[in-house]
């Protein structure tokens, strides 16, 4: 093998190597939290689109609202039956209007769900979104658009 071709492969296996320190790098995880949630508001807004706001059901489905925070109920996140479409007026401006919202969720889902997402809300578990969980909420809720 001549120097020429030494240098060939070596300058390739460099390239080689940089570009797998690119790929290598990872978002931080508060970032793929946000994206994540970005996918799966998305999702539920597209689920939701021709059912109007879970909560005064006239407004146009603009936001994701979960009627157990995300914030306060982070295990809850990403359930469906946490999360539905909802009217800006009602999500942001009456803080979920929950009273109409959980009428609704109870046609909606039944009360055996009801139920469920209840007893899952009081226990308040606290859950820290691993990176391979968001990526495969990521992978499930970009499939289904």
């Amino acid at each position: 093998m001549s120097n020429d071709e030494v240098n060939v492969i070596c300058n390739f296996i460099e390239q080689l190597n940089k570009l797998k320190m690119k790929t290598a790098k990872q978002i931080s995880l508060p970032k793929l939290l946000a994206k994540t949630q970005k996918v799966f508001n998305a999702w539920v807004r597209n689920r939701d689109r021709e059912k109007g706001c879970v909560s005064c059901k006239s407004g146009k489905v603009e936001q994701a609202s979960h009627f157990y925070s995300a914030g306060k109920h982070s295990a809850l996140r990403f359930t469906e039956d946490n999360c539905h479409g909802a009217c800006v007026r009602c999500n942001y401006f009456l803080s979920g209007n929950l009273l109409p919202y959980r009428a609704t969720l109870l046609k909606r889902i039944g009360q055996q769900r009801l139920d469920i997402l209840e007893a899952t809300a009081t226990r308040r578990a606290v859950h820290k979104w691993s990176r391979f969980e968001l990526e495969q909420i990521i992978k499930k809720y970009s499939c289904l658009d």
